[in-house]
């Protein structure tokens, strides 16, 4: 049993938001930029294909597999100098990142704070 499934589930969650507020930050910094593309982080999770049966808890487990990737944005329009980057855009996704950084930390924290709770013996 994993205790800390809760907190280690939202590492990912995390670490992606962490690296798209980079990326996104990155396109805010390049928009004057001539021929510059925009760009974004893409996250999949991926389920295990096969499930596998175990029988002892030493077996390898069932486990998702958690990618990252920068892709380049084609599907927008070029300005004059072949730069796509809307600074308005750039701050919306911005915002969105940050709202959702802070929720992933706030269930992070909430599962932490229980967990603390009940190996000092004050379960509410």
């Amino acid at each position: 049993m994993d205790i800390f499934r809760g907190a280690n589930e939202l590492k990912h969650y995390l670490n992606y938001t962490w690296k798209r507020h980079k990326v996104l930050l990155s396109n805010l910094a390049n928009a004057d930029t001539p021929n510059y593309r925009r760009r974004d982080l893409v996250f999949k999770v991926e389920e295990p294909k096969v499930p596998l049966k175990t029988t002892t808890e030493k077996h390898i487990s069932n486990f998702r597999k958690f990618e990252v990737k920068i892709v380049e944005d084609k599907s927008t329009l070029v300005g004059n100098d072949r730069n796509n980057v809307s600074i308005e855009r750039e701050m919306s996704e911005l915002v969105k990142n940050r709202l959702a950084y802070e929720t992933y930390l706030k269930f992070a924290t909430g599962s932490l704070n229980t967990l603390n709770k009940v190996i000092k013996g004050r379960a509410e």
